[in-house]
């Protein structure tokens, strides 16, 4: 029996796990149990921001560097927040989907959410072979309305299409917000420490 080649990110996988447990020796434990809970996110997680147009199908280049973490089957239906288009890996779909479906059980209110939610999610989708996806007329319409371009970005465990103009106002609202993100950062810590 010939041995399966390994793939560079199973070599890369082995070669951070063998860092990591160096490092996890100078953490805290809550450092360390951290670094365990988003492990998965920092391997594979979708992080940059793009620009690509959308053909006169609907179409959309899915970035390079995302198409591995997506991988072969995918979902693509609306962020979390309702205000995008979202496009999850399967696992990162359901795991989401199943957080709906608990919170549903504390509160009867949340299955209008699950509903909607699911009106707008599109499973089994893929990418054609020049790395395009279709985006669903029903998501397109509701969030990109007639956009020629879309910023394609990270959002860790998915990825986030938007209208560019509605990333631009995203930005200029965050920045209205959180003028000083360090100090931001340590209003947050010093409430958690106390």
């Amino acid at each position: 029996m010939v041995a399966r080649p390994r793939k560079w990110y199973e070599v890369a996988e082995k070669v951070v796990d063998s860092v990591e447990e160096e490092r996890k020796a100078e953490m805290t434990p809550a450092q360390s149990a951290l670094l365990d809970k988003y492990r998965h996110l920092l391997r594979r997680g979708f992080r940059g921001a793009y620009v690509h147009g959308l053909d006169t199908k609907g179409r959309m280049i899915v970035p390079a560097s995302f198409r591995q973490a997506l991988g072969d089957r995918f979902y693509i239906c609306m962020t979390p927040d309702f205000k995008a288009i979202a496009i999850y890996p399967q696992h990162e779909w359901e795991l989401y989907y199943c957080s709906l479906l608990e919170l549903a059980e504390k509160d009867m209110r949340m299955e209008r959410v699950i509903n909607l939610f699911s009106k707008y999610t599109y499973d089994d989708c893929e990418c054609d072979a020049q790395g395009r996806v279709l985006l669903p007329q029903k998501l397109r319409v509701r969030f990109l309305q007639d956009a020629k371009d879309v910023e394609v970005s990270g959002a860790g465990t998915h990825i986030r299409v938007m209208r560019n103009e509605d990333a631009q106002s995203e930005e200029e609202a965050f920045e209205a917000e959180i003028p000083d993100v360090l100090a931001f950062e340590a209003e947050i810590a010093a409430r958690k420490n106390n």
